[in-house]
């Protein structure tokens, strides 16, 4: 495959699992988009996330700098939050990698559960930790040193003509922030990127590892918190593969990065 596809849309999370921030530009390198993920939300010790917790969608952070983050919601003061290497330290099980992690006080935890209506904590990574992922699939990023909460991969990259497909099979359209990704293309045809190799920007390289699979989150309303049928049951009609790592309902490619830069909503990325 070759040709070029442009930078439709750009998001951060400073928060695991909340509100995703629609932004102008991202600072990007092998270990994904810099400021993302700093802080996770925790559940009785454990990492928790919006398949447990819808409402965590009413959560909107915002960076304010880069150990600032302000919390909003409807109806709710904000908060403006330092992030702390003072709380109590923790180790935690994320995604079969133990991780050090340390606790960001009660003033930010009875915020968040308050919103929510979940009693939660919030912590933020004590150290750089390896990344484990021991699937042939992506073996590309597996191994990586993180110093953020990412999944398994860096980067989610969507494009915008596959939910324009997936819109034009649902009775009520939904928009592209129900998949939560960190690079929205356009100029691709449908479902192209699951056949990516590379996409090039100057020293830049994002080398796709493999399907993204989703799950009930997609179903989440990113404003209100509120769960619904789709657009998780039509995908399973036309996008699911067998034997997938993670349920096999595809939407979107995880990519490992290499080089750093900074990427901005309008240019262009070169398939090789």
């Amino acid at each position: 495959m070759s040709g070029q596809c442009t930078i439709r849309e750009l998001y951060a999370y400073p928060v695991k699992s909340c509100r995703g921030v629609s932004v102008d530009s991202i600072e990007l390198s092998p270990t994904g988009v810099a400021g993302d993920r700093q802080l996770m939300v925790l559940k009785n010790g454990k990492f928790t996330n919006q398949a447990r917790i819808p409402a965590l969608a009413k959560v909107a952070p915002e960076r304010i700098d880069t150990q600032c983050i302000t919390f909003a919601a409807d109806d709710t003061d904000s908060l403006k939050h330092t992030v702390s290497n003072d709380g109590a330290e923790s180790t935690i099980q994320f995604y079969g990698n133990p991780v050090a992690v340390i606790d960001q006080g009660d003033a930010l935890a009875d915020w968040v559960s308050r919103v929510t209506g979940s009693d939660v904590r919030i912590a933020a990574l004590k150290e750089t930790f390896t990344r484990s992922v021991p699937l042939e699939e992506f073996s590309i990023v597996d191994g990586i040193d993180q110093s953020r909460f990412v999944d398994v991969a860096p980067i989610l990259l969507t494009n915008q003509t596959s939910l324009d497909d997936l819109n034009a099979r649902l009775e009520a359209s939904v928009p592209m922030n129900r998949f939560r990704p960190n690079i929205v293309v356009e100029g691709l045809d449908a479902f192209a990127e699951d056949n990516l190799d590379t996409l090039e920007a100057g020293d830049l390289q994002l080398m796709r590892a493999t399907h993204c699979e989703r799950c009930q989150v997609t179903c989440t309303d990113q404003q209100t918190g509120e769960r619904h049928a789709e657009p998780f049951a039509t995908l399973k009609t036309y996008r699911h593969r067998d034997n997938g790592y993670a349920g096999g309902v595809m939407f979107g490619a995880y990519m490992g990065v290499s080089g750093s830069r900074v990427l901005r909503v309008g240019d262009t990325l070169h398939v090789r």
